[in-house]
């Protein structure tokens, strides 16, 4: 047992300063964990402000564009009704009627295509004729694809001012008007106005766009450095956890020790009473067997002498006589 506690006394001091120690580095990292947590919420608010603007600026650009997509997405879907036999008949008139050779103008100036100059039968003088332009677009296989693909973002300003000056408020640039001359040339007309309301919108909306694109880099940048703070904080949070949790399992280890020591303290107390009160015993029990031996001696005299003595009683008289009788 003294073994025991001698074994055990070196392992509690060696716990108890691991416990110590441990301690004093779970203090210093607790310290860095906070500033590095409070680096983290500052950045936090950085990157949570940023993107608040960034989202208030996409939803001005998303409420302004509201008022063209539906307009360009009907223009499209009124492209789809086209088939090529459409386009075709178009293509075959000779003699277009105005409504159509208004449409066919507009598109033309869109796509870049320059009109031949005429001589005007009123006049004599040389004038625009996209009609001849007009049906070599027309015969272009791939011509409704084209203008599902139209960039409609980089419009050249001077081509869509001509379209916005001269053909939007035109009273006979109206699809329903232009219905009454050919269905394919009404769905051409709505796809040449949405392009112009597009672009309108497009121009309030670019400034918002470019403003966009900054305020995105700026929070896609801080978001970025917030990720590597994040990512920082987790390393020394997890550090501190796995000393946290050393530090919980060696204070179970100290504190096992402890009860252990105090055990075998205790146990080796109440065997060195129960020894010290055994000498006592042995000494009480040396003391009863000196003390018995000596009354046994007595009782032995006692017993042989006491007959002698009974035998010397009865004899002392007939001996007396016997010395009177010899002296007289």
């Amino acid at each position: 047992m003294q073994g025991d506690l001698q074994a055990l006394q070196p392992q509690l001091v060696v716990a108890s300063k691991e416990v110590d120690e441990i301690m004093v580095v779970i203090e210093r990292d607790s310290i860095e964990v906070a500033k590095t947590e409070k680096i983290v919420k500052a950045e936090e608010v950085v990157a949570n402000e940023q993107a608040a603007v960034a989202k208030g600026i996409k939803d001005e650009c998303d409420a302004d564009l509201a008022e063209a997509i539906p307009i360009l997405e009907a223009a499209l879907a009124a492209l789809n009704t086209l088939t090529p036999s459409d386009i075709t008949i178009v293509k075959s008139m000779k003699s277009p009627p105005p409504g159509v050779r208004l449409v066919m103008e507009a598109i033309c100036i869109l796509k870049g295509v320059k009109p031949e100059r005429v001589n005007d039968p009123a006049t004599g003088k040389k004038m625009d004729d996209y009609w001849k332009p007009s049906q070599k677009v027309l015969g272009d296989m791939k011509f409704l694809q084209s203008l599902r693909e139209y960039d409609k973002d980089n419009v050249s300003p001077p081509i869509i001012k001509k379209i916005r000056n001269t053909y939007i408020p035109n009273p006979d640039f109206v699809p329903d008007k232009i219905r009454q001359a050919s269905n394919a040339a009404e769905g051409l007309c709505k796809w040449v106005c949405a392009i112009e309301a597009y672009d309108r919108v497009a121009k309030v909306v670019a400034p918002k766009k470019a403003a966009l694109a900054i305020a995105e880099s700026k929070f896609a940048e801080a978001q970025k450095s917030l990720n590597i703070k994040r990512a920082m904080l987790k390393e020394v949070q997890d550090k501190l956890q796995s000393l946290r949790d050393k530090f919980e399992e060696n204070t179970k280890k100290k504190e096992d020790l402890e009860v252990q020591v105090d055990m075998c303290t205790k146990k080796l107390n109440r065997a060195e009473k129960l020894i010290g009160g055994l000498g006592g015993e042995q000494s009480r029990w040396q003391t009863a067997a000196t003390e018995l031996g000596a009354s046994t001696s007595i009782l032995l005299v006692t017993f042989w002498c006491r007959p002698v003595l009974s035998l010397t009683s009865v004899l002392s008289p007939l001996f007396t006589e016997r010395v009177r009788s010899k002296t007289g």
